[in-house]
């Protein structure tokens, strides 16, 4: 089960305290998304960094919102006590994340994952040790044969496929497994489908925001 940017609820998403609460729920992963900040640093964000590529920023400095976390932070504190599925959400990542995972982290506890399939092959051609995932949304579910996902997939490298909820049909799970990529689901919260994944053993791990929940429900199956 991994808990859909931290634990959040006890604890802000994407913060060393929803990371925190996921270790102490029990949970196998969490997701966090990462970007960099407006000093060229690694940061848990899912969305984009005001001033981040240089423009100016007018906020009086009593108006900004607290310091985002630092990805080091996060990788210091999860390290052998939590997986972390670090979804880049922009590009020029890659070369930088594989930097700080190899120095502290092992790769093996991290899952790297991504829209952008350049993100992907860059990782896995700097860092092949690590597990990569491409993260596909809701669309393009027509087409015969191998689904176009899986066939994305496996051009840029991955070692998994991150999916949205909608896609998790026997065509598109049968078809990554077969191929011998690792599946994801996000973001799954209704009870039924989630003890449903969370018991399909074609799926490695359920993206949730309901994290107890999805304890419970894995423990009672």
């Amino acid at each position: 089960m991994v808990a859909h940017r931290g634990l959040v609820g006890p604890a802000p998403e994407n913060t060393l305290e929803s990371i925190a609460a996921a270790i102490a729920a029990g949970a196998d992963a969490a997701e966090v998304d990462v970007r960099r900040g407006r000093d060229g640093r690694l940061i848990l964000a899912h969305d984009p960094v005001q001033g981040a590529r240089g423009a100016l920023d007018p906020s009086p400095a009593f108006l900004e919102p607290p310091a985002p976390v630092e990805l080091a932070e996060a990788l210091t504190l999860a390290r052998g006590r939590l997986g972390l599925n670090l979804e880049l959400k922009e590009a020029g990542l890659a070369a930088d994340v594989a930097a700080l995972i190899s120095g502290l982290s092992s790769p093996a506890e991290i899952l790297v994952s991504s829209f952008l399939e350049s993100e992907i092959q860059t990782l896995a051609h700097v860092l092949p040790e690590c597990p990569t995932g491409l993260v596909r949304g809701a669309l393009g579910m027509s087409g015969r044969g191998l689904p176009g996902v899986v066939r994305q997939a496996l051009a840029c490298g991955a070692t998994h496929l991150v999916i949205e909820r909608h896609r998790a049909r026997r065509r598109v799970l049968d078809g990554a497994v077969n191929s011998g990529l690792q599946v994801l689901v996000w973001t799954v919260n209704e009870p039924t489908q989630l003890g449903r994944l969370l018991q399909d053993p074609r799926v490695s791990g359920v993206i949730t925001d309901r994290a107890s929940l999805a304890l419970d429900l894995r423990s009672a199956g």
